[in-house]
């Protein structure tokens, strides 16, 4: 209020309409307001668009048609990524997400390098504030064994979902870093294990 030249009353009314309307929400335990889910969801549009225009777009297509697997891109929101860019590979049965599809964090391999980034104590909090559902036999559903793995990740530079995520798909995730070497961003590539029946 003091910044805005706005009496706090007013700034309390400003702020508990942008909260009813989406723009913000009150952080968790908290009196810190950040980004509401529709704020988040106009700026995902705007990277969206941004995505399928860019540069950054044709060098994903190279690296697809390079390697002959998918390429995607992905950003942490809350508990999960949000892909923002995707090249699907020339395979016949190839995966359908679009950008915008939000995958978990702890079983794929985007997810799991967000995890590795984070300072111990957050990654704790949000490992145990999320339901680490198991979606095939090889998801890591363990506090502990996450810790591991976000350990061993952050030591290598790169992670890997090893049919974490769905069964008979491997994914090489590694980091996309800012100017000053601040992870932005993920990028993954995902291709089929054809030595399952």
């Amino acid at each position: 209020s003091a910044l805005a030249g706005v009496p706090k009353p007013t700034m309390h009314r400003l702020v508990r309409q942008l909260e009813s309307d989406g723009l913000l929400q009150r952080e968790i335990g908290g009196r810190l307001r950040g980004p509401g889910p529709r704020l988040v969801e106009f700026a995902l549009d705007v990277l969206r668009y941004w995505a399928e225009a860019s540069p950054r777009q044709a060098l994903m297509e190279a690296l697809s048609a390079n390697v002959g697997e998918t390429c995607n891109l992905g950003v942490m929101e809350g508990n999960a990524v949000v892909y923002i860019g995707r090249v699907e590979s020339k395979w016949p049965f190839g995966l359908k997400f679009e950008p915008g599809s939000k995958v978990p964090l702890h079983c794929t391999s985007m997810g799991k390098l967000f995890l590795s980034e984070m300072p111990s104590s957050k990654r704790r909090e949000l490992i145990q504030a999320t339901l680490l559902h198991r979606y095939t036999e090889n998801t890591i559903c363990d506090t502990e064994a996450l810790e591991r793995e976000a350990a061993e990740i952050k030591k290598r530079g790169y992670s890997i979902d090893d049919q974490e995520f769905l069964a008979g798909v491997l994914c090489l995730g590694v980091p996309v870093r800012d100017s000053a070497g601040a992870l932005c961003a993920a990028l993954a590539i995902a291709g089929f294990d054809l030595a399952l029946p």
